[in-house]
């Protein structure tokens, strides 16, 4: 069990503060968040031209110490072997009318230095060693493996459960793998697997495949189990999804990631059945490849909001389908050949955290899984955070604090006419996902460099970021104006938690616990998920604070 910062007066206080200051008042409307939609909307269309002067151009966590090896084992086993053998149980759930001897396909996310060689993967059902085919999909900055894909033959009458031990040998023989589509119900993945394989969210959690996260059950009965109350993932799923679809709206965020990211919270089938479906459908529209790809969500072609890589590569590493990899690198080709990192300062044009984010996330997870051109995502991925550091450093000019800053922009390239430098607290949640992966991923001298970025975006948010009442802006002002846009709804609480929680993470600040103890506790007493596009944003990202408040 892990323990959250609730140290003694500071969040004690906060909470009590919190609970007596929070506003009783709920709102309905999502007028504002329309707003900015259409505005960008508008402004996309004409940046597109603009974006295409975008160029076309590990540090492991929690290490496994090195286990205790025989003097007789074969050089790649002892070099496999990092760990003592850790079983893992995976739980089958047959797809309905898909019971019967199946050919199972899932993949073993695993984390930095855990293990290096693919052979190093045993399965057993019923006390029984099962022939296995094995691949290893990605590798980590130390060569490690990222992903193992696996595909066993298995009788599956109703639902059952397979020992994966990582670390040890097969005793049975080996089977050839089948293309991936001949374990889905439908060739596209649409309709999902045959056999749905569960992992726990345990092991989802330290691969880091979703970045960090924690599950659901470490935060039950604490002050940060808000998000069990916002996120309902069984009112916004795939079959409440497929009826609206046509309405772009209902796309944003990545809901593939949403589901991915709830299912290492849960565990269950329902969450990696929307998942599945999701992410697939959202291959399923895409024609075309590199910087021509289309993806087919109505009237969006060019809109840099809705290009996402992020749910390809979750999906690839959990299912080994390369069609999966390709897609996330074709999606992140495109996006860098729409929308350009780089901010000049200007009132026109369109740069938000949202697009900063996104972007980021394109490059960073395209890095993670190509199998041929990591390099140059890399390099896309290293010159956006040089533009988004920039930013930071450099806006509003003449704005002198160097330990409070967040990405401040003018509001004209945000879409609204505030007419002043700022940026969005809640926005600002999908850049700061961004940098953390890219931080994890890069390590050294990057790796500080973010984290540094990141704490002085929290700070900046916990001092400028919210009213008199303790509720975040819509969007802030910088530089000690003391301006803010006031947010009608209560539709956003956790993203600005989400911010300050990570900078916190990072520096140990106890002012940033306190905010964030203040805004968890107005997300549980007032956060709310209307519909669909507010359950995206909420409970894609913020759902990860209490894995940075451990």
């Amino acid at each position: 069990m892990h323990r959250y910062h609730s140290n003694s007066c500071i969040s004690l206080l906060a909470l009590l503060l919190a609970a007596s200051t929070a506003s009783c008042v709920a709102s309905e409307g999502a007028a504002q968040e329309d707003g900015i939609e259409a505005a960008e909307s508008d402004v996309d269309s004409s940046s597109d031209k603009a974006g295409d002067e975008a160029s076309d151009e590990g540090v492991a966590e929690d290490t496994v110490a090195a286990a205790e090896t025989e003097e007789t084992a074969e050089s790649d086993e002892a070099e496999s072997a990092l760990s003592s053998p850790r079983t893992e149980t995976v739980r089958l759930v047959p797809a309905q009318g898909h019971t019967g001897t199946q050919r199972v396909n899932f993949a073993i996310p695993l984390a930095p230095g855990e293990l290096f060689e693919e052979s190093m993967i045993r399965v057993v059902h019923a006390g029984r060693d099962l022939p296995v085919a094995r691949r290893g999909l990605a590798r980590h900055a130390d060569n490690s493996l990222r992903s193992v894909q696996i595909q066993v033959e298995v009788p599956v009458p109703g639902e059952t459960e397979l020992s994966v031990i990582v670390g040890e040998r097969s005793k049975a023989g080996a089977l050839s793998l089948v293309p991936v589509q001949q374990t889905l119900v439908d060739a596209n993945g649409t309709l999902g697997p045959r056999v749905y394989a569960l992992l726990s969210p345990q092991r989802l959690a330290k691969s880091g495949v979703m970045g960090t996260i924690a599950p659901e059950s470490e935060s039950a009965g604490s002050p940060y189990d808000g998000w069990a109350k916002v996120c309902d993932y069984g009112k916004h799923d795939v079959d409440a999804f497929l009826p609206k679809k046509g309405d772009p709206a209902v796309w944003l965020y990545d809901r593939g990631t949403t589901f991915y990211r709830g299912h290492a919270r849960r565990g269950d089938v329902e969450t990696l059945r929307t998942a599945y479906a999701e992410t697939a459908l959202y291959r399923a529209t895409l024609s075309g490849s590199g910087k021509n790809l289309q993806i087919g969500i109505p009237k969006k072609a060019n809109d840099p909001k809705y290009h996402y890589s992020q749910n390809l590569a979750i999906h690839y590493l959990l299912t080994g389908d390369d069609r999966f990899r390709e897609a996330a690198e074709d999606v992140a080709d495109r996006m860098a050949s729409i929308w350009n990192p780089r901010y000049k300062g200007k009132d026109t044009g369109l740069w938000t955290e949202r697009h900063a984010g996104f972007f980021l996330l394109d490059m960073t997870y395209a890095m993670m899984v190509s199998d041929d051109r990591s390099a140059h995502f890399q390099e896309l991925a290293d010159n956006a955070v040089d533009a988004y550091l920039d930013v930071q450093a450099t806006y509003p000019r003449g704005y002198g604090n160097s330990s409070a800053r967040c990405f401040a922009h003018h509001a004209g390239a945000h879409g609204e006419d505030y007419g002043y430098f700022g940026c969005s607290p809640w926005m600002s949640a999908i850049l700061a996902d961004g940098l953390d992966l890219y931080a994890t991923e890069r390590g050294g001298q990057r790796e500080q460099q973010v984290h540094a970025s990141i704490v002085q975006l929290g700070r900046a948010i916990a001092r400028e970021g919210m009213d008199r009442s303790g509720k975040p802006y819509y969007f802030m002002g910088e530089g000690g104006t003391g301006r803010g846009e006031e947010d009608p709804d209560n539709e956003h609480w956790g993203e600005a938690a989400y911010v300050m929680a990570m900078a916190y993470h990072y520096s140990h600040d106890a002012s940033l616990a306190n905010a964030v103890g203040g805004l968890v506790a107005k997300l549980k007493q007032h956060g709310r998920a209307p519909h669909m596009r507010s359950f995206n944003w909420q409970c894609r990202s913020a759902v990860a604070t209490p894995a940075y408040m451990r």
